[in-house]
């Protein structure tokens, strides 16, 4: 007879293996959006492409054209080939092993990288006609586009009076939607696209309160677009503070706008298809305050990276942040067809004073134009703690952690630890619920990012802080009175890079150096979105406004030399930048106050009016991205589906380092290498240039030829920089090579890692 337990064993068996049977299926036949990207297009018609999509994906449903066309959400038919769907993972593994499939990848989330700054940088004033000598009324001919949340067409930054007809390269169209028709458009804002397939395919679209059209809803991309191209503004103001005109960088330029970003983020799905549209427009540049989360994916399983490729390869700049993450390593947006931006400060910044029982005045940063009436006592929170909180827990000022009848009509001192500004600002929520009547923040990363704060605030650093916490602790009845905020001009140091600004090195190509430059992006006066918070401009921080002061810059770039390459004005924003702050001391980094280097600015500070002049460029063209890629792994079969050319590997570089970059970045030095470089004549016909070199420390650089002699305009010379070990260091070391012609100086950084064996010694 056969026992029970022996039954209950022999069942439990069969249903564990029931179960696992049952997940795989469930995981098997679950089904996620995913992109399928196939490459550059020839010919071929839009409507031919659709159908060939169609059929991809009736093949991996059993035939079905029905199921193929249910399952299908976008096709990218313009300025490269593709589709997006909703396909199991096995499905997806099928398409990524069909021919002409380059890559196939999830609908992954990308999040946005959140005007006296041009003042500050030597624009002044209106300035639609001549910067520097240099005739800009072009500007009226280039177009940009921005991939952003959207804009608010009626702000004044974006008025088209004086301006004349649309250009007649434009092919773009302005999209009716919610709130917004086609003739919301004018002669600035020439067209406007909205795009949320991918974003609905992955979350409830009833959740949100965005407006279903291009008007921009949540305010970052109104401020983006007057950063780099709004009109000039004479009474600019947020709350009374930073009073006074403000215009964008190329105030004629016209605008393009492609909706991609709602409410929780940007998905691939849609940014892929608003850079279809975009290249098929006839934008010139275009502008991406966004990029996803570091460490960034490879070249063509990132949407940004595949966009911008075929950007480049029809000639459209592309600009884009760095991100906001701060640290060594975590710049995003790393390809070399792209300008990429980290963010710094101008000399303006708006304070709160917070007068002490003492008489001592401390300076703190905020936006809130609230102040106190009369001096209060001053605690820290951690002597509020309430209910199951602990003291320290409540001195960060957590939801529901105050004791209110301990912070009633106080001032609280509060803790921070995350980057984000909206946690900064409800704490200030937290003790305005708690009963207190104003609040000090540390801050422990020492940002100087103001906010604005619902009751008189302000944020310190950790030594300030310090300093506090001491008078309170020391003093029998410590009271405090924060005054409202107040803009203050001429801080020093100025510029300097800031804390939150993504860094250096590149994590996908060493070879590469990432970012760029770097422009304003700390308490950037802008135009807003009156849909959030009812007003008309708003005071934000990140490198999604400094992306745009460099866009600004390569329109009239553009503007004033319209045949130029995508590369040849990277090259004139980057080989033009300055190493000097104002004070013409090194560049600094907050919080330290330490020395910066190439991975914290690249090249260095915008400097506008250089841009325009740059004597020299180094030029690349789309062939040289494909061997670029050839010597980062790619293959001829892959580079052939991408391209649809007759590219080959068989002019691959011996590196990444090889392609004409204005920057040498060697990561990985054994002894000694020689670099080569080609610039391009566009100054003076008739010129003579001299090189000047900073070595890297430890490494001996030499230059050949070191003196360059042009006798006509666009006339090319190469020149090779020898590298060599001659005390070897750890860790990265810097530098640069300038080229000198009287005034004219052309600026490339050089970045030197010495390899170093198993056993700690040089090869």
């Amino acid at each position: 007879m056969v026992s029970v337990c022996s039954v209950w064993r022999r069942s439990s068996i069969f249903f564990l293996l029931l179960c696992v049977l049952v997940a795989q299926i469930s995981t098997c036949f679950s089904s996620k959006v995913y992109v399928v990207y196939m490459g550059s297009k020839n010919d071929e018609d839009p409507d031919e492409i659709l159908a060939q999509n169609h059929q991809i994906l009736a093949s991996v449903h059993t035939g079905s054209i029905e199921e193929a066309q249910a399952s299908h959400i976008h096709s990218y038919r313009h300025g490269f080939k593709g589709f997006a769907a909703r396909l199991t993972d096995h499905q997806a593994s099928q398409i990524s092993k069909m021919p002409g499939v380059v890559s196939v990848f999830p609908n992954s989330k990308r999040s946005l990288h959140t005007t006296h700054s041009w003042d500050f940088m030597g624009l002044l004033g209106e300035q639609t006609l001549e910067v520097s000598g240099f005739n800009i009324k072009n500007q009226v001919n280039v177009i940009v586009g921005f991939i952003d949340t959207g804009i608010w067409p009626e702000s004044p930054s974006f008025n088209d009076a004086n301006m004349p007809p649309v250009p007649a390269r434009w092919k773009g169209v302005c999209q009716s939607g919610e709130a917004f028709n086609s003739s919301t458009c004018n002669r600035k804002v020439i067209g406007a696209r909205y795009y949320k397939s991918g974003y609905e395919a992955e979350e409830d679209s009833a959740d949100t309160v965005a407006f279903s059209s291009p008007r921009d809803s949540a305010g970052h991309g109104s401020h983006t677009a007057s950063i780099a191209a709004g009109r000039y503004v004479s009474n600019m103001t947020y709350k009374g503070l930073a009073s006074g005109g403000a215009r964008g960088g190329a105030p004629m330029a016209r605008i393009a706008v492609y909706k991609t970003c709602w409410d929780t983020g940007c998905y691939d799905v849609d940014l892929l298809a608003a850079f279809d549209d975009a290249i098929r427009d006839g934008v010139h540049i275009l502008s991406l305050s966004l990029g996803p989360d570091a460490p960034q994916g490879d070249y063509f399983t990132d949407a940004i990276s595949v966009g911008s490729f075929h950007a480049a390869r029809h000639g459209i700049l592309v600009v884009a942040s760095a991100g906001n993450e701060g640290n060594p390593g975590s710049a995003t947006n790393l390809a070399p067809w792209m300008i990429t931006v980290a963010a710094s400060s101008t000399d303006r910044d708006f304070t709160s004073d917070i007068v002490l029982g003492n008489g001592v005045n401390v300076t703190g940063e905020s936006l809130s134009v609230f102040g106190m009436k009369a001096s209060a006592s001053i605690i820290s929170a951690s002597e509020a703690f309430a209910g199951y909180f602990t003291p320290y827990q409540s001195s960060y000022c957590l939801e529901s952690s105050l004791n209110k009848t301990k912070a009633r009509g106080k001032v609280l001192v509060c803790r921070h630890a995350e980057s984000s500004t909206e946690s900064k600002l409800a704490k200030s929520v937290v003790v305005k619920d708690a009963g207190g009547v104003g609040m000090v923040l540390i801050y422990e990363a020492d940002m100087d990012v103001a906010v604005p704060f619902v009751i008189p605030s302000a944020i310190i650093g950790r030594r300030t802080g310090k300093h506090l916490l001491s008078y309170i602790n020391r003093t029998r009845r410590p009271m405090a009175r924060i005054l409202p905020a107040k803009t203050t001009l001429g801080l020093k140091p100025a510029p300097r890079v800031t804390a939150f600004s993504a860094k250096g090195p590149n994590a996908l190509t060493p070879q590469i150096l990432k970012p760029d430059i770097t422009a304003p992006g700390l308490n950037i006066l802008a135009s807003w979105s009156p849909a959030v918070a009812d007003k008309q401009f708003n005071i934000l921080s990140g490198t999604s406004m400094a992306c745009p002061h460099v866009t600004g810059i390569a329109a009239l770039i553009k503007a004033v030399h319209p045949s130029w390459s995508p590369a040849a004005i990277r090259s004139a924003i980057m080989t033009s930048a300055t190493l000097l702050d104002k004070m013409h001391k090194p560049i600094i980094v907050d919080p330290e106050g330490k020395k910066g280097n190439a991975f914290d600015y690249g090249s260095g500070f915008l400097n506008p009016t250089r841009a325009l002049d740059p004597g020299l460029v180094y030029d690349a063209q789309p062939a040289d991205y494909v061997s670029f890629l050839c010597s980062v792994g790619y293959d001829e079969k892959s580079l052939h589906q991408i391209t649809l050319d007759n590219s080959t590997c068989a002019r691959a570089f011996r590196t990444a380092t090889d392609l004409n970059y204005p920057s040498i970045t060697v990561p990985n030095l054994e002894g000694n290498i020689s670099v080569t470089r080609t610039v391009t004549n566009v100054g003076k016909p008739e010129n003579i240039y001299k090189a000047a070199v900073s070595s890297p420390k430890g490494i001996n650089v030499t230059v050949i030829p070191n003196r360059l002699v042009f006798t006509s305009l666009g006339q090319k010379i190469s020149f090779t920089v020898n590298f060599k070990v001659v005390a070897p260091s750890k860790g990265y070391t810097f530098g640069f090579l300038s080229w000198m012609s009287g005034r004219s100086r052309v600026t490339s950084p050089l970045v030197v890692q010495v390899a170093h064996s198993n056993s700690g010694l040089m090869r």
